[in-house]
């Protein structure tokens, strides 16, 4: 009995450092990706102070719309291929998307006070980490509730488009109307951060056995993080990144 059970303590063991191992991987790659959306942001910032008629081919209602579907079609497919991707396919599309989304936020780099966007942005590490420490830990299925967070999400999508051709709509604009749909929106993907963290180990659980695997769902699961602290980011400008 007493050897059954070192067995099963030392299964456990080795378990659980095979999932920090995995869920720091994916940290990793978020970081490094997090990296490139950083460094694209501040060239394109760099090529639109140069250049200001930049701002119109990238920020404009066609790109936005055009960009959101991209992205849901980027995910959508690499996901349902993904058991057949080779890893440095899956590191393509991470850099790749990091990279995309950096053009996206170029704006941040070369039209918003440069002291704001630090504050903010070590604001969203901070609840980033936060929110991830507490989907690794908590015992709730948050999976129970996501629904709920991700069709707010979308809704706030849906009404920043709207008001990229209605101002009065705007997400971005102030005032109460922006405040309101902002915070509804920041609640959603708080909770869509600590889910995505507690479904990354459940993830790792479902494969083990698997090194290959967990390679790319690693840097898959990168990716999304990394959509989720960009959405974070760019939600709290919003509330506080008014000068």
């Amino acid at each position: 009995m007493n050897e059954q059970y070192n067995q099963s303590v030392g299964a456990g063991a080795e378990t659980d450092i095979g999932l920090k191992s995995f869920m720091l991987g994916t940290y990793r790659y978020m970081a490094m990706a997090m990296g490139v959306t950083a460094t694209v942001a501040f060239l394109v910032g760099q090529a639109i102070l140069a250049n200001p008629a930049l701002i119109g081919f990238i920020y404009n209602p066609i790109v936005a719309i055009a960009s959101i579907g991209i992205i849901m079609f980027g995910f959508g497919a690499v996901g349902k291929k993904l058991p057949s991707m080779s890893l440095g396919g899956v590191l393509t599309f991470l850099f790749g998307f990091a990279a995309f989304m950096g053009v996206l936020m170029s704006a941040y780099a070369s039209l918003y006070n440069p002291m704001i966007v630090a504050k903010i942005f070590f604001m969203t590490v901070a609840m980033f980490a936060g929110l991830s420490l507490f989907g690794y830990t908590t015992g709730f299925n948050l999976s129970s509730i996501i629904k709920y967070a991700a069709a707010a999400f979308m809704g706030y999508i849906l009404i920043a488009v709207v008001g990229m051709f209605i101002p009065a709509l705007s997400v971005t604009a102030g005032g109460t109307f922006g405040i309101v749909i902002n915070v509804i929106a920041l609640a959603a993907i708080a909770v869509i951060t600590a889910w995505e963290t507690q479904m990354l180990k459940r993830i790792y659980y479902g494969s083990v056995g698997n090194p290959a695997m967990m390679k790319k769902l690693s840097a898959f699961g990168a990716a999304s993080l990394l959509l989720a602290f960009i959405n974070m980011f760019q939600i709290l400008m919003s509330l506080f990144g008014r000068e």
